[in-house]
């Protein structure tokens, strides 16, 4: 199954920890939608990405090809079975130019907005250049660091 990575899960090397056999497909699109800190996290202290609905905006990630197994255990990183996020499939734009089917994991209860914790956002910022998406967007997280200092 293909996941769409974007906030913690674009460092490549976390994303790892819990998904180990991800293969990176290509670089994907979600339009209309844009990220916001809009979860309450008690061990950062902080607040956690989501995307929400944004008309004309577009969150820039990474689609990877992970199996069946591994999504399961993402399942529990991300809160799923607690109710904090539930994964969602979203149909997104690939580098290609083509549609593709990816899952993703979205707040059931968005509240906020909080600010995010530096190391957070570093480690966005971190996959955001390994991922080599586009200049303007690694911007955009640039100030999303920014607003955590």
């Amino acid at each position: 199954m293909i996941h769409f990575a974007y906030g913690s899960n674009l460092q490549v090397k976390f994303l790892h920890t819990i998904l180990p056999s991800a293969k990176f497909l290509m670089k994907g699109y979600i339009p209309n939608y844009e990220v916001r800190f809009n979860f309450w996290s008690k061990k950062q202290q902080a607040g956690i990405s989501n995307i929400i609905d944004a008309p004309g905006k577009m969150v820039h990630g990474a689609l990877f090809e992970v199996p069946e197994a591994e999504m399961r255990e993402l399942d529990v990183k991300e809160g799923y079975y607690i109710g904090d996020y539930e994964r969602k499939t979203f149909i997104t734009m690939g580098e290609d130019g083509k549609w593709y089917d990816a899952e993703l994991y979205q707040v059931i209860d968005p509240q906020g907005p909080f600010k995010p914790s530096r190391s957070y956002v570093e480690g966005m910022l971190e996959g955001a250049r390994e991922l080599q998406l586009e200049p303007a967007y690694v911007k955009t997280i640039e100030k999303f660091y920014q607003d955590s200092l």
